[in-house]
């Protein structure tokens, strides 16, 4: 015998077949300039973070590429993976703190990872400060009209000053 509670959920189910074959005519209008508006700094906050963690996916490639792959050393790579210290890159037109892995010889010697090296100097700032400078943005308040996605540093006067010569004399 068929308990009551058994054939409520079959007559609820064949009322939502029946609402499935047949398409509703709901429609939810959406502020959309508004929502976009809201969710505007954390989209750009969170391709920021995908950003620097894009970053040091091909700086840890090179390491894996120079050393091997982590905690299984390779007896003929002539380098070793020693720790990690911070350091920073260029990203979105300003420094950004990472954490940056060390490599050594077997001797001892540091190895610069070109990737990182290049990684510091991509002349995204160095083109935003000669395109603000040139816009009529003084070197005193360039800081307040840099627009920070990430928590980035090395936007001071004097380092927009340092930039500006070597841009001029360029």
């Amino acid at each position: 015998m068929a308990e009551k509670y058994q054939t409520f959920a079959r007559r609820s189910t064949r009322k939502f077949e029946v609402l499935g074959r047949k398409a509703p005519g709901i429609s939810v209008p959406l502020p959309l300039v508004e929502v976009w508006e809201d969710l505007q700094p954390e989209v750009e906050h969170l391709t920021g973070v995908a950003g620097l963690k894009i970053i040091q996916a091909v700086i840890e490639d090179e390491v894996t590429r120079r050393v091997g792959p982590r905690h299984h050393r390779e007896a003929a790579s002539g380098c070793l993976r020693w720790g990690q210290q911070p350091g920073y890159v260029n990203f979105c037109g300003q420094k950004v703190r990472i954490r940056r892995p060390r490599v050594r010889t077997r001797d001892g010697q540091e190895v610069e990872l070109e990737s990182y090296a290049r990684m510091q100097d991509d002349g995204r700032r160095q083109r935003a400060v000669r395109e603000g400078l040139v816009a009529g943005l003084s070197n005193r308040n360039y800081r307040r009209a840099v627009q920070s996605v990430l928590d980035g540093y090395g936007i001071e006067k004097s380092s927009v000053s340092r930039e500006f010569v070597h841009v001029r004399h360029a």
